[in-house]
């Protein structure tokens, strides 16, 4: 079977370097730059042999209106000064949704990658995300889409009810689909199916646990995807190296920017300050500049956020000793590591008390 698959986010290009080291399908690959720095990967899969053709395709950027819905709190009025700054949300999400359809109409025009044809592929494997991509291979009607997670579990997570008129409007072909209600997705696959969405029902589900894609390769295979990544991102830690490892979060809330850099510190003040490394990977939807971080701690390591911190756990060498997260997709994954410290938002409320405001 001839599969290409088109990679938009960290957790989607680690998933398919996995599904690669031990397929027999021919396959080849699409990045984009749907989350910036996903570049950086491409000249190092094109000698890895795990794809016959890896193409990158440098897309329109449009407004995504979904991130605003996630924190419940973001339209919380408590008091008269947060009128103005739910005003301005609304504002936003308005706008962004305006932006979304104009990109349905721009995504018919886009210029692919030279020798880029998906006429000839069986399958074509597309991330959940709204992107001008998955808006050129839908106005085009393919029928052989499998549907693929941004995150793990993704497609089981609770959205806000706002979403359901999404799937609405898309049934009444006024839009493109989210979470696989496009009527010419053929598959959808997951991590696992319980809980999943209801805009899956009647859809063919592919249940392939990451766990199962990590322990079905060698140690060889393992040292091999992770030297892509660091070859592609420029890290070394020496052998036996500790690290500790931190993911930001984009969903604080309404703080100012330099907040989510005093987050940081906190967490390096309060659990990651012995650490032979101390790595910081900001979450992809965080824009904060977290570079002072760098001139402060000598051993601190700052990846982007194209990154997929679970490929850590592929390193025969190192040893991540705690894993510091506010949420992500991705704690299940490090359970290996001595302690998962989970950011709650009593820690967020002290580090707000504790923040300069001058």
């Amino acid at each position: 079977m001839k599969i290409i698959y088109v990679c938009e986010r960290p957790y989607n290009t680690y998933r398919t370097l996995l599904h690669a080291a031990n397929s027999d399908n021919e396959m080849d690959l699409v990045l984009t730059n749907n989350i910036e720095g996903m570049e950086a990967m491409c000249e190092e899969l094109r000698k890895s042999g795990l794809f016959g053709k890896v193409y990158f395709f440098n897309e329109l950027k449009h407004k995504t209106f979904f991130h605003p819905l996630k924190m419940k709190n973001n339209f919380s009025i408590r008091k008269f000064a947060d009128i103005k700054r739910v005003a301005v949300l609304a504002f936003r999400l308005i706008g962004g949704f305006v932006d979304y359809i104009k990109s349905q109409r721009k995504a018919r025009h886009i210029k692919l990658p030279d020798g880029l044809d998906f006429d000839k592929y069986d399958e074509i494997h597309i991330t959940d995300c709204n992107s001008i991509m998955n808006f050129y291979l839908y106005y085009k009607k393919y029928d052989n889409l499998i549907y693929v997670e941004h995150a793990k579990n993704a497609l089981s997570e609770t959205y806000p009810n706002i979403t359901y008129l999404i799937s609405l409007l898309t049934k009444l072909r006024l839009v493109y689909g989210i979470r696989g209600s496009y009527r010419r997705i053929r598959a959808i696959e997951v991590n696992k199916t319980e809980g999943l969405h209801p805009d899956t029902k009647n859809k063919e589900i592919r249940e392939i646990p990451l766990e199962s894609l990590v322990d079905a390769l060698s140690t060889e295979q393992k040292n091999f995807i992770y030297q892509i990544y660091a070859k592609s991102f420029k890290f070394d830690f020496p052998s036996d190296s500790i690290i500790d490892l931190f993911l930001t979060t984009s969903n604080l809330g309404p703080v100012e920017l330099n907040m989510f850099v005093h987050v940081c510190k906190e967490v390096i003040k309060n659990h990651m300050y012995d650490a032979d490394y101390i790595v910081i990977k900001p979450h992809p939807n965080d824009r904060v500049d977290y570079s002072e971080l760098s001139d402060i701690y000598s051993n601190v390591v700052l990846l982007p956020s194209s990154f997929s911190a679970e490929m850590f756990l592929l390193s025969s060498t190192l040893k991540v000793r705690n894993f510091i997260v506010y949420e992500s997709s991705s704690t299940g994954a490090f359970i290996p590591a001595e302690k998962c410290v989970l950011i709650d938002a009593e820690f967020i409320d002290k580090c707000r008390e504790s923040f300069p405001t001058t």
